[in-house]
């Protein structure tokens, strides 16, 4: 009991500092993949938050549904990467999509990520 209770307290302290540690190494990377790389951890890590703590008796039903939004996110992400690279910019529909700014990319790929590890979480996976 009292392991279950230590692992609830330091799981998401331990959680916390590696994330504040690769934080400088993400951003010290190119925009878009530091971005696309630290939103996908800050996302996987929010997911398992709850799991590793020991709240692991989670079942729902319709949580493997989450792959679908998900995986129009990654869509998203993937057209902004075309974007930067100066691919598809003349697309007028897609235009809307395009964005340079790293703080929405990071949002993004956490939203894709935390979908995925949570889908893949309940056991039916993607």
């Amino acid at each position: 009991m009292f392991l279950r209770k230590l692992m609830v307290l330091l799981a998401p302290l331990c959680m916390l500092l590696v994330l504040c540690l690769l934080t400088p190494l993400f951003y010290s990377m190119d925009g878009y993949f530091g971005s696309l790389l630290f939103g996908m951890l800050l996302g996987v890590l929010l997911a398992l938050l709850l799991p590793l703590a020991g709240a692991t008796r989670l079942r729902e039903p319709f949580a493997w549904l989450l792959w679908i939004p998900a995986a129009v996110i990654l869509l998203v992400l993937l057209y902004q990467f075309l974007a930067s690279q100066q691919i598809g910019r003349d697309l007028p529909v897609l235009r809307l999509l395009a964005t340079s700014d790293t703080r929405i990319i990071t949002i993004e790929a956490a939203f894709a990520a935390y979908m995925l590890a949570f889908s893949v979480r309940t056991g039916k996976g993607i």
